[in-house]
């Protein structure tokens, strides 16, 4: 690590906020950390979590209280997962500190602080042009873009209102993809902030269970014997009936294959859809062979992963190459069958598979193949010799960026 990571590195913090309220948010922080960690494993890595005021929670019971009268819907969940959060940052041997603070400017001023920092990442919302310290904007994707129909009008506005402010005032800001690069240009073209694409690096240290724990797992869980698996929070985007007719149609073909869905089971923007997806089982005959374990020990999910003939990742959209679903399974050096969207073919370690997007047939017919022909994997040493390569890369990445924002360099 030169002078200037190391500069980065001392003067970096970690902003927890709204990402450790849902588990893809978690996961990006995971594999943040674990790569600034590669870097410079001798730090203590500082995670600023905010705190409701009193004032923030009497308004969210009250707004709480008038939806409900009004018959109207609740919006993205509020609440931060901190046990969660910690789980799964120190579950890899990386030293952290959790920094809480009232969920207010002054009080993130103050957690800054008190945690001797200089730049914060990632922001998700605007912290202005005028924050005492250096900061970094984070852009998981535009999906209300490319796939409006998903959206409220409201929610899409908020979206747009949101993005615009972060493309304006933060000096830099980080996105998953060249695919979220691409949408940025187009629909925010005038955006002042400084972009950067993060390299696809999936982690090179990978969550494990005890060993004796590992034996009961399958038991625990009920598992069968032969599944694939599915790990995504059950968003209507994520395409879970693709994968459902898709298994219909193994099973028909004389397969006796069953499939492992992880993940939450609530979408607050389409409250109906697992209601909806419950009764496609039904009809399909497929309650005895999907096996829907909802939130699960992150440990537990990756030691089941293992033993999953791949991981199917059937979404219409990401915002990140394959979603952490694809991530765990590389880091894990198991194959993949995934959706054939752009974004998706910046997936350029492991064993992936690709297939239609929404087509149940292709589907099958690639989940059959990997059945009958099971795909020849790399040696794991070889694997993990260029994930923890490109982790140190992805770790580097992001303390060059602090730096620069720090010091006023951004080119």
């Amino acid at each position: 690590m030169d002078s200037r990571q190391m500069e980065g590195a001392q003067g970096l913090a970690i902003s927890a906020g709204s990402l450790a309220r849902w588990t893809g948010g978690i996961d990006f922080l995971r594999f943040c950390v674990s790569a600034l960690d590669s870097v410079a494993p001798d730090t203590s890595w500082k995670i600023l979590l905010p705190r409701e005021t009193a004032t923030q929670a009497a308004m969210k019971s009250l707004k709480g209280a008038v939806k409900k009268v009004a018959g109207i819907k609740n919006s993205a969940p509020t609440v931060v997962a901190k046990a969660a959060l910690v789980d799964a940052l120190k579950g890899y041997g990386t030293s952290i500190s959790v920094v809480e603070f009232s969920d207010s400017h002054k009080g993130l001023t103050a957690a800054m602080t008190q945690a001797r920092a200089q730049s914060l990442f990632p922001c998700t919302h605007s912290l202005g042009i005028r924050f005492p310290f250096g900061w970094i904007g984070y852009i998981p994707d535009l999906q209300h873009k490319r796939l409006p129909q998903w959206f409220s009008s409201r929610d899409s506005k908020a979206r747009d209102r949101l993005f615009a402010r972060l493309l304006t005032d933060a000096p830099a800001v980080v996105v998953n993809s060249a695919a979220v690069v691409r949408d940025i240009e187009e629909f925010f073209p005038n955006h002042r902030a400084r972009l950067f694409s993060l390299p696809f690096c999936p982690p090179a240290n990978v969550l494990s269970v005890p060993d004796k724990k590992k034996a009961s797992i399958r038991n625990m869980y009920g598992l069968p014997q032969n599944y694939f698996m599915i790990s995504n929070q059950f968003w209507v985007h994520k395409d879970h009936e693709t994968a459902f007719r898709a298994l219909s149609l193994v099973r028909e073909s004389g397969h006796d294959i069953h499939l492992v869905c992880t993940g939450n089971v609530s979408d607050y923007r389409w409250p109906q859809h697992f209601s909806e997806l419950m009764r496609l089982i039904e009809e399909k005959g497929l309650q005895k062979y999907i096996h829907i374990l909802g939130l699960i020990p992150k440990c537990d999910q990756l030691e089941m992963m293992r033993s999953a003939i791949a991981v199917v990742q059937p979404t219409l959209f990401e915002g990140g190459p394959g979603g952490g679903s694809v991530y765990d399974a590389i880091s894990l050096n198991v194959p993949s069958i995934a959706s054939d969207i752009p974004v998706n073919r910046e997936i350029d370690i492991g064993v992936v598979r690709f297939f239609a997007p929404g087509s149940a047939e292709d589907l099958a017919v690639k989940m059959i193949e990997f059945v009958e022909n099971p795909p020849e994997m790399p040696a794991e040493v070889d694997t993990f010799a260029k994930l923890r390569q490109r982790q140190k890369e992805y770790g580097k990445f992001l303390l060059n960026i602090s730096a620069s924002v720090v010091n006023g360099t951004l080119a």
